[in-house]
C-alpha cells in the first residue's frame, strides 16, 4: 500500500509524527557565531561591603570621656588658665577655685558700751578631699545703692582646713557706717589691698 492510498480510518495504518513550528526564518550561521569564543556568564554583583562602625563608636566614646575629664578637672584647668572660668560659668558649671565655701552668713549690730559694733558670722567649709589653705576674709558694708561704704579684712579662724572640715568665723567692725544696707563677705584675693583695720 502506498502512502497516498493509506486509509486514515484504519487504526493499523495510523502513525504519529512529531512536528515543530517556527515563525523565524533560519539563515546560515555567521562567522562570529561559528568561530568566536562562547559568551561568558554575567558576573555576579558583589555585595556591598559592610561599614565597620567601631571607629565611629570609639570616636564618640573618646569625645564623651574627654568632656567628662574636662568637667572633672575644671578646677585645675581654671587655675592654669583663669579665662576659662567664664566659659565654664556660661555652661552653668561655675568653678570654685579656692575649694572653700561660706555658709550661714549673717550680720547684726550690737551695742558694746557706748558704741555700735557690726558683727558678721558664718561658717567656712573645705570642699576638697585634701587639706586646704584658708585666706583672710574680705568684708564690705554697702549702701542702698550697692556701692561700698567701708571695706576691711579679718583673719580666718584657721589657716588650713582638713578635708570636709567646717569652721565658724566671726568678724567685727566698730562704728559701722550709719547708711549701711548690707554686708558682702568673700575671701580675700592674693592681690587685694592690705587690710584697713583688724578687729
Amino acid at each position: 500500500m502506498s502512502f497516498a492510498q493509506r486509509n486514515d480510518n484504519d487504526p493499523s495504518t495510523r502513525r504519529e509524527i512529531s512536528a515543530e513550528a517556527s515563525s523565524e526564518r533560519r539563515g546560515a550561521l555567521s562567522y562570529d557565531e561559528l568561530w568566536s569564543r562562547p559568551a561568558r556568564p554575567a558576573a555576579r554583583a558583589l555585595p556591598e561591603p559592610r561599614r565597620d562602625r567601631a571607629p565611629i563608636i570609639a570616636t564618640l566614646v573618646a569625645i564623651i570621656l574627654g568632656v567628662a575629664a574636662l568637667i572633672a578637672m575644671r578646677e585645675r584647668i581654671v587655675r592654669i588658665l583663669p579665662p576659662t572660668a567664664a566659659a565654664f560659668r556660661a555652661l552653668g558649671m561655675p568653678v570654685n577655685v579656692a575649694g572653700l565655701e561660706m555658709r550661714n552668713v549673717h550680720s547684726r549690730i550690737i551695742t558694746d558700751g557706748a558704741r555700735k559694733v557690726l558683727v558678721t558670722e558664718g561658717e567656712i567649709v573645705n570642699l576638697r578631699r585634701e587639706r586646704n589653705a584658708v585666706p583672710a576674709i574680705a568684708l564690705a558694708v554697702r549702701g542702698s545703692n550697692g556701692l561700698d561704704r567701708y571695706s576691711w579684712t579679718a583673719p580666718a579662724p584657721k589657716t588650713r582646713l582638713e578635708p570636709g572640715e567646717t569652721v565658724a568665723f566671726r568678724a567685727r567692725l566698730a562704728s559701722p557706717p550709719e547708711d549701711g544696707a548690707d554686708v558682702l563677705v568673700r575671701f580675700k584675693k592674693p592681690d587685694a589691698e592690705k587690710s584697713k583695720s583688724w578687729l
